[in-house]
């Protein structure tokens, strides 16, 4: 590296873990860059703090540690988005393929093994210049303008912005991808759907692609497309655990569709209710359990109302209502 960070212009790093990066040994190979300033977090909560504090450029991050996991960090943070001016790296101890198959699919720059030396490093922060150097096309800028107003709740412009960055870079998977977890993440599926659909049209097998669409497949209502859409991104990335939960839940959800539609035909199945009550319970409604089982306690056996009971002493508790 030819470049190096002076203290005008500083290189603010942030690097999460207690095994693999440790203090003395990074700060050895970083003092080589030039002023750079580090930040340590071990554990979930004081790594997002850091972040959002700190706003480094280059994050080194363990799969895994105390409390939390480059995922969970990834998720807590708002994602990896491809107009970001930062580098994130997965630091762990083995690669494997399915670890790959994860870092592509959340936007991770790269994977750092176990052990590492000096030039892996340097080889690293040449890496994150030639990104930054290329993040000044047309796109970046504007999902960069739409992401600050989003940040700054600006919310009705953010939408404005994400949707003409949409029509105008129709071709652009990368856009395509980050509108579509901004119109998810407001709870606007709808607007999710022709965005993946397009981007799945051109590459079948996007696993970040197949899992947006699933998400909002779900949120529809369509729950058998949906759990498609979701085991297919499983199968190709398994080490997605937040995945594994959205899958799960929607099997759970097609489950309650189910129980409803034999409600239909026989409304006063003491099973039949309990198992509903079950799955809002699940679902956290814990409103919707309380009236419902009040409603259907006529229908209930003396031992499913020592159940219901308990459900409701539960529900009340955990939701706060009296």
């Amino acid at each position: 590296m030819n470049k190096k960070f002076t203290k005008e212009h500083p290189l603010y790093v942030l690097s999460i873990g207690t095994k693999i990066l440790v203090k003395d040994v990074m700060d050895q190979y970083l003092r080589t860059l030039g002023e750079v300033k580090t930040y340590y977090a071990s554990k979930l909560t004081s790594a997002v703090e850091s972040y959002h504090e700190k706003k480094p450029a280059v994050i080194f991050c363990e799969h895994s540690f105390p409390e939390g996991s480059a995922l969970e960090f990834i998720e807590a943070i708002g994602g990896l988005d491809s107009a970001a001016d930062r580098y994130f790296v997965l630091a762990t101890e083995a690669s494997s393929d399915s670890l790959v198959s994860l870092a592509m699919e959340k936007g991770i720059d790269e994977i750092l093994v176990k052990p590492f030396a000096t030039e892996d490093i340097l080889q690293i922060m040449d890496r994150y210049l030639e990104k930054r150097d290329t993040c000044k096309q047309d796109w970046v800028q504007e999902l960069r303008v739409a992401k600050k107003s989003f940040v700054e709740k600006r919310f009705q412009e953010a939408e404005e912005l994400y949707g003409a960055a949409a029509k105008k870079h129709w071709q652009s998977a990368n856009v395509l991808l980050d509108c579509a977890e901004f119109f998810l993440l407001r709870n606007q599926p709808q607007k999710c759907l022709p965005l993946m659909e397009k981007v799945l049209q051109d590459s079948p097998d996007h696993v970040r692609a197949l899992h947006i669409y699933g998400c909002a497949l779900r949120r529809v209502g369509r729950l058998a497309d949906a759990a498609k859409q979701l085991s297919r991104a499983n199968n190709a990335s398994p080490l997605n655990s937040i995945r594994n939960v959205e899958l799960a839940e929607t099997y759970i959800a097609m489950a309650e569709e189910q129980v409803g539609v034999a409600l239909k035909s026989d409304s006063e199945s003491a099973s039949l209710i309990m198992r509903r009550a079950q799955y809002l319970l699940l679902r956290k409604d814990f409103a919707s359990l309380v009236t419902y089982l009040d409603s259907k306690r006529a229908y209930l056996s003396e031992a499913a109302k020592k159940e219901a009971e308990a459900y409701t002493v539960l529900a009340k508790k955990l939701g706060g209502l009296k």
